[in-house]
């Protein structure tokens, strides 16, 4: 099933091009062995992307499959729209529109028949998650007939009898039920055999008339049928009534308070202020600081956090602690330019302000690097160890999965004093838009922790320059 992208950005069509192919897989593997027993995981190998690259696109395979239903019935919905208006453009009458609207409805239904078949299935089915989309996306696909219909009778095409509304219905279910039943084998044949109990392009709007007058008389009919059940429905009033006698009767003070409990509804009223696009647009102001984080922790595996030749020359304390940083700074710049041109070009992430959160993450970057020179430089190889602890509590206390108030109490206290919980709440503003007070904030505490920590390594630096004769001639063993 083909999917017409509306944006203009590299970014969005190529969102756009990944959700065509996880429909295709989807569809085709839902009308193959049912949705219950189709998995993610299945429907990214068919459609040739990673397992995550589904849940960044939907949340979940309901979602994806809610999706795909509303998709195709609005590609439906436009096929028949569109052969509306050439037949009108070529002059054709309301009869000509609806013969060549059932044409464009086989036609789609012979390109998709494996979605044709799930959305014939699911309008039978109940108790569905996405019922109430399935029936806003068919009722927009009737009011298509519906529109042609009603412009027949108000130009005197058609007969002011027929019920508009339910001879739309009918037509949109006709074809679609017929087509399946035949298997949808000639498109062209198809259409004259739906077309002969309809109308005849030769033969005008006479015939389609009448038959659309029978439907409507039909309609007429079942109403007489409901007239007769609400006889019988009369004699059950009755009978409530009688048993509505034995019910214990309550005084004028009970009935006010219960009458009051109940006609007092509750009503939920949410908004969404700078809501993300997205569920991977949603985490991504969470993972970005850890993966900065880590990086910095792997660097200072690998580098030392104090220069020994400075130590060694004498150099000044605060140029030995930025000898140590500088290194990692600079790839961790790299690292925050290579991550965001991933994440942007590469998975589809938009920025409301992408070039204010690339200059915040290289702020990000530097912060987290002089946290985690100090602690190796200060604790040596225990260092390490408090570096995984102290991200472990940031990790639980930063509110990017959940809000930190859900959290127990202890982690609401730490949250504040933190640097990855200020981070977090910056690049949602950032990423999804709303105000900037929480940005420069944000900086304003990460700037405070670099220089302390910056400080805090300058005065490990200068004790380190103390060489004892035990760090000169370290105790050998043979």
């Amino acid at each position: 099933m083909r999917t017409d992208s509306g944006t203009g950005t590299r970014g969005g069509a190529r969102r756009a091009a990944t959700r065509q192919k996880l429909y295709e897989a989807a569809v085709t593997l839902i009308a193959e062995q049912g949705f219950s027993s189709t998995t993610v995981e299945e429907i990214a190998e068919r459609a040739g992307v990673a397992k995550g690259t589904v849940y960044y696109n939907f949340a979940s395979k309901t979602e994806l499959f809610e999706e795909l239903l509303k998709h195709g019935v609005d590609l439906l919905s436009g096929e028949l729209r569109e052969a509306s208006r050439t037949a009108a453009e070529r002059g054709g009458g309301r009869v000509d529109e609806l013969d060549a609207m059932i044409r464009a409805g086989l036609l789609f239904i012979d390109r998709y028949p494996a979605f044709t078949q799930l959305y014939v299935a699911e309008l039978w089915r109940t108790g569905r998650a996405w019922q109430d989309t399935l029936m806003v996306s068919r009722a927009r696909a009737v009011a298509v007939v519906e529109e042609v219909l009603r412009r027949g009778v108000d130009e005197g095409e058609f007969s002011a009898e027929i019920d508009v509304q339910l001879t739309a219905a009918a037509l949109t279910g006709m074809v679609l039920v017929a087509a399946l039943d035949r298997g949808a084998q000639s498109v062209n044949s198809g259409a004259r055999q739906l077309n002969s109990g309809l109308a005849s392009a030769a033969g005008g709007a006479g015939r389609l008339d009448s038959g659309l007058a029978d439907i409507s008389r039909g309609a007429r009919s079942l109403d007489g049928g409901l007239f007769k059940l609400a006889d019988g429905s009369g004699e059950l009033s009755k009978g409530l009534r009688d048993g509505a006698e034995k019910i214990p009767d309550y005084d004028s003070k009970e009935r006010e308070e219960r009458s009051e409990v109940m006609a007092d509804p509750i009503r939920l009223v949410t908004e969404n202020s700078n809501a993300a696009a997205n569920y991977g647009t949603g985490f991504a102001p969470y993972f970005i600081p850890l993966s900065l984080w880590v990086g910095a922790m792997v660097c200072y595996m690998l580098l030392a956090p104090l220069n020994r030749r400075a130590l060694a020359a004498g150099a000044p304390a605060w140029r030995t602690a930025l000898a140590g940083l500088l290194p990692v700074a600079a790839i961790g710049v790299a690292q925050v330019l290579t991550l965001m041109a991933v994440l942007h070009y590469g998975l589809g992430l938009e920025m409301d302000r992408a070039v204010g959160t690339v200059g915040f993450l290289l702020l990000v970057t530097v912060c987290f690097a002089a946290i985690i020179q100090w602690l190796n430089a200060k604790f040596g190889p225990a260092g390490r160890i408090l570096v995984l602890a102290v991200l472990m509590l940031q990790l639980t206390s930063a509110g990017g999965t959940y809000p930190v108030e859900t959290s127990p109490g202890f982690f609401n206290a730490i949250h504040p004093f933190l640097p990855m919980s200020h981070v977090v709440g910056a690049l949602r503003v950032l990423i999804t838009g709303g105000d900037l007070a929480p940005v420069w904030q944000a900086c304003g505490v990460l700037v405070a922790f670099t220089v302390g920590a910056l400080a805090l390594t300058a005065l490990t630096a200068r004790r380190s320059a103390v060489w004892t004769m035990k760090r000169l001639h370290p105790e050998l063993s043979l």
